[in-house]
């Protein structure tokens, strides 16, 4: 593992602190688990996205750009 510095405000620090003390962990796996599921959250996105993106090259004639439809969207409401 490689060690690391963050900064946080103190009211952020306080309240992981005491929430690590709930879980009976320490703050070091607390905030590893936080980053490790922001980084799955984020990877999962990206997935979804390429995927759009790859159907949209498909039938890139048909596509609409996203203002002209959000317009059209809300005529139509």
């Amino acid at each position: 593992m490689i060690r690391t510095t963050i900064f946080l405000p103190k009211e952020l620090h306080a309240s992981l602190r005491h929430l690590a003390i709930e879980r009976a962990c320490s703050m070091a796996n607390l905030l590893r688990e936080a980053a490790e599921r922001l980084y799955e959250e984020d990877l999962a996105d990206l997935k979804v996205a390429r995927k759009a993106w790859a159907t949209h090259s498909k039938v890139a004639e048909t596509a609409i750009p996203a203002r002209e439809y959000f317009s059209k969207r809300k005529k139509s409401v």
